[in-house]
């Protein structure tokens, strides 16, 4: 399911010569089936706006269903400097459902550097990210290093990238290694301004010894 999932659909729509828009229509409502298929889905729709200055605004919004159901958003600002290391700094928003249709405020304000290793096709990218989690949750630090294995690819005159990422959680005020999330899937830049994200997450709850799996669609527009 999955192989034919990454790679039949954008065979097919190239081949019976669909604009771009139609071909992006037709990816959604294939991930969305496949969403609710699963027992967890995250949609999430991003932007960003690069200033004359080099820096970039980043606006994020997404909701998770089932067991993590709730909303997310994120507001902030990115740059990258001459050595090509990325920083960005913003605040993430996390509003999850309680049984009583109320939403906890799990507030966030986080800072990150990432840097892209070349190896031929081969990229590895590597994110360091502190945030500090304030609201209805206990305060603290928390680190979520990441790890992206990604490589570019050519079919049918389309370019897709798959990808695999791996995100350890360390929560500083229980001091321990709180949950890892894992992520596959590809990413496909229709075009300079849209860039469409389809992968598979799981997530590993160490302390309850609990594990979450579920497809997430992702598109980035750039302003």
């Amino acid at each position: 399911m999955k192989n034919w999932f990454t790679q039949k659909p954008l065979c097919f729509l190239a081949n019976i010569g669909l604009n771009r828009h139609i071909s992006l229509a037709l990816i959604l409502s294939l991930a969305g089936a496949l969403a609710h298929a699963e027992n967890t889905s995250f949609a999430i729709l991003s932007a960003a706006k690069k200033l004359p200055s080099g820096h970039s605004i980043i606006a994020v919004a997404g909701n998770l269903h089932e067991e993590f159901e709730g909303r997310i958003a994120y507001l902030g600002v990115a740059k990258k400097t001459a050595s090509d290391v990325v920083w960005k700094i913003g605040y993430f928003g996390y509003y999850p459902k309680q049984e009583d249709g109320s939403r906890t405020e799990d507030h966030r304000l986080r800072g990150a550097l990432s840097y892209t290793f070349k190896f031929d096709d081969w990229r590895l990218m590597h994110r360091s990210r502190l945030e500090y989690r304030m609201g209805q949750i206990p305060n603290g630090f928390r680190y979520r290093p990441a790890f992206e294995l990604s490589r570019p690819l050519m079919i049918n005159n389309i370019k897709i990238i798959p990808y695999a990422e791996v995100e350890p959680f360390y929560d500083f005020h229980q001091n321990q290694l709180s949950l890892t999330l894992f992520t596959a899937g590809i990413k496909w830049p229709i075009n300079p301004t849209f860039t469409l994200n389809i992968g598979h997450f799981n997530i590993f709850l160490n302390e309850a010894n609990t594990h979450t799996k579920g497809p997430q669609v992702w598109l980035h527009i750039k302003l």
